[in-house]
């Protein structure tokens, strides 16, 4: 027994020594990132990312659920979740195509009980949005003599933000087949937004080209908070049902940043340029990045140990927003709605091995929080993914989540770009007693 804990605990260490490396390497090679403070990272952890992404009714035992905090309450055993995904992304603007390829780790997050049934506390560290840009566009400008200009862009970012959360959820009981839980995460977001532009005159070897560079990094505390009330269903057969309806809110929030920026003048080519004179030379200045609040509500109908439907919606208050660049892209209100079903043919089945599968489907349609040249930027995404259940006795490791997402972003209409992706996700969900006294050992 020894044995197997010190086991859980050097797999549980490596994986936060692999999650604090690899989530600098988290990115995005979306030219859509360019906007805002990039794309939107979601909050699903294994189990919900097969299900659509729903989860705002959703409350398990043994598993995490970042989406409604008020679902700690449930966990009745310490539970580690890490998850990696593999993001492979088509982009077409119409005429031409590209192909990019990104891995990353998607989450890690802790649960544990504090009170068996009543009060659960989870933390855990997750990407918020990623920027990863690089491309070029040519406008030609006439001139009065009738001449013309070619002024080539070219754009590069990177970077992104992360959130690191704690939260903890309450559960009180109504009555024998009810109870209602209460949840809040205080979260720290952090990171740094870098963006590069360079005007170059394409037929003006002798002018110069304008070279801007800016940073934008972030560290301050957000909140959000969700309630979850269950009621309890016997029927004559004796099978029992769970109806759950949750709600959550975040909290809208202008976080301080430091922002820098400096524009410069150069001759020559792109690669090799020799600087001239410096315009401007901010360092560091006090700001802000704002984000919007939003409100989700969900429900989650369960025939225990058989099978669960999740459908959620929720809102995202984008055009309350400030947009410090409305001449090329508008914030709008967003909205979400995700689904799923996740269906289990036997679970107690110890002698067939597929009757204990868990199978998940689910989908999820979203109206992005961006507009450019007058054109919403949407995005779908249809999923299916599998619960692998592990042997007996490596009940360390009750089941490895596999999932998979196709999906589509964006409009190739008005000189925007389509993107088609298929998001792979890998998890696994730990289960030990680490926190908790046994009575032998």
């Amino acid at each position: 027994m020894r044995m197997q804990k010190f086991k859980n605990l050097i797999l549980g260490t490596f994986i936060v020594a692999l999650t604090l490396h690899g989530f600098g390497q988290a990115t995005t090679n979306s030219p859509y990132s360019k906007y805002g403070i990039g794309v939107l990272r979601s909050e699903s952890f294994n189990q919900n990312f097969a299900l659509g992404g729903a989860g705002l009714g959703f409350r398990s035992n043994s598993s995490l659920n970042l989406l409604n905090p008020a679902s700690y309450s449930e966990i009745s055993i310490t539970t580690v979740e890490f998850g990696v995904t593999n993001n492979a992304l088509w982009l077409s603007d119409g005429t031409q195509s590209q192909f990019q390829n990104n891995a990353y780790i998607d989450h890690i997050a802790f649960g544990f009980p504090v009170i068996n049934n009543k009060w659960g506390m989870s933390f855990g560290m997750l990407p918020y949005s990623n920027v990863g840009y690089d491309y070029q566009n040519t406008d030609r400008v006439s001139l009065v003599e009738g001449d013309t200009i070619d002024l080539n862009y070219y754009y590069k970012g990177d970077g992104g933000l992360n959130k690191v959360y704690f939260g903890n959820a309450l559960k009180f009981r109504i009555d024998s087949t009810s109870n209602v839980s209460f949840g809040v995460n205080a979260s720290l977001i952090f990171g740094s937004i870098n963006a590069d532009k360079k005007v170059v005159y394409g037929n003006l070897p002798s002018s110069y080209n304008t070279w801007q560079i800016t940073k934008s990094s972030v560290a301050d505390f957000n909140f959000d908070a969700g309630i979850q009330y269950q009621k309890t269903f016997i029927n004559a057969k004796d099978e029992k049902y769970n109806l759950t309806i949750g709600a959550t809110y975040t909290l809208g929030r202008e976080l301080k940043s430091k922002d820098s920026d400096l524009i410069r003048t150069f001759a020559g080519n792109i690669e090799f340029g020799t600087a001239k004179d410096t315009i401007l030379n901010v360092d560091e200045q006090a700001g802000i990045i704002e984000l919007p609040s939003q409100i989700g509500a969900g429900i989650a109908f369960e025939k225990q140990n058989k099978w669960t439907v999740l459908v959620d919606y929720k809102t995202t208050a984008w055009d309350k927003v400030q947009n410090s660049e409305p001449n090329l892209y508008q914030y709008k209100m967003s909205h979400s709605i995700n689904g799923g079903f996740e269906f289990i043919p036997k679970y107690d089945a110890f002698n067939n091995y597929f009757k204990r599968i868990k199978y998940r489907i689910g989908a999820r349609y979203k109206t992005s929080y961006l507009t450019i040249n007058d054109k919403n930027i949407n995005e779908y995404g249809i999923t299916f993914g599998l619960s692998l259940p592990m042997k007996r006795t490596d009940s360390a490791i009750p089941g490895l989540n596999f999932g998979l997402e196709y999906g589509k972003r964006g409009t190739t209409d008005a000189g925007l770009v389509e993107e088609k992706f298929v998001n792979f996700n890998f998890g696994i969900t730990i289960n030990d007693r680490w926190f908790i006294k046994r009575k032998y050992d």
